[in-house]
């Protein structure tokens, strides 16, 4: 397992990054002990504004990604305490859902209506790149319950289609694909 450090216009010092290094591998060590030492690689981004200090990770597990951020005030090391709790969580859940059975269906509200949006110029703030996996709908509902985010693009494998799930407001998932 290899932690790689990130730091954004923060100053951590280098014991307290030594610190943070020895709990993520005192914690998550023993999920990855039989795997080869580079085979996994943890992102620990850790950036500050004012006294507020952001902990984001991110890491692949079992064939997914999993991602957790948190801030604290002051000093970073209970957010980074607070992130590893919630990956582990997130692993547990994680296992427990891929050793289920896998025939069961989700709801898709295929009448599900896309809100216009006004015609007003937008900022780009922030553009991200990733590469699309073929994978059914209910893995990229897991995907995206794992990652925490309200919408997640893959390429479904039943219609090798790109596609978009997303969580609505009464709580069901939405199954968005594009027509050739």
């Amino acid at each position: 397992m290899i932690i790689r450090f990130v730091l954004k216009d923060a100053r951590v010092p280098q014991s307290i990054q030594d610190t943070m290094m020895k709990r993520v591998h005192q914690r998550m060590d023993a999920y990855f002990k039989d795997e080869a030492e580079d085979a996994t690689v943890i992102t620990v981004r850790v950036s500050q504004q004012k006294s507020m200090f952001k902990v984001e990770m991110t890491m692949p597990y079992m064939g997914h990604t999993l991602r957790t951020e948190n801030q604290e005030r002051e000093i970073s090391l209970p957010a980074l305490d607070k992130g590893i709790d919630i990956l582990e969580r997130q692993m547990k859940k994680l296992r427990t859902r891929l050793s289920r059975d896998k025939r069961r269906k989700p709801t898709i509200d295929e009448a599900a209506v896309i809100p216009e949006i006004e015609e007003e110029e937008e900022k780009i703030i922030r553009s991200k790149r990733y590469a699309a996996k073929p994978m059914s709908v209910e893995d990229a509902i897991l995907e995206m319950d794992m990652l925490e985010h309200a919408f997640y693009m893959f390429i479904n494998i039943e219609s090798d289609l790109p596609a978009t799930v997303y969580r609505r407001k009464d709580g069901g998932c939405g199954l968005i694909e594009l027509e050739t």
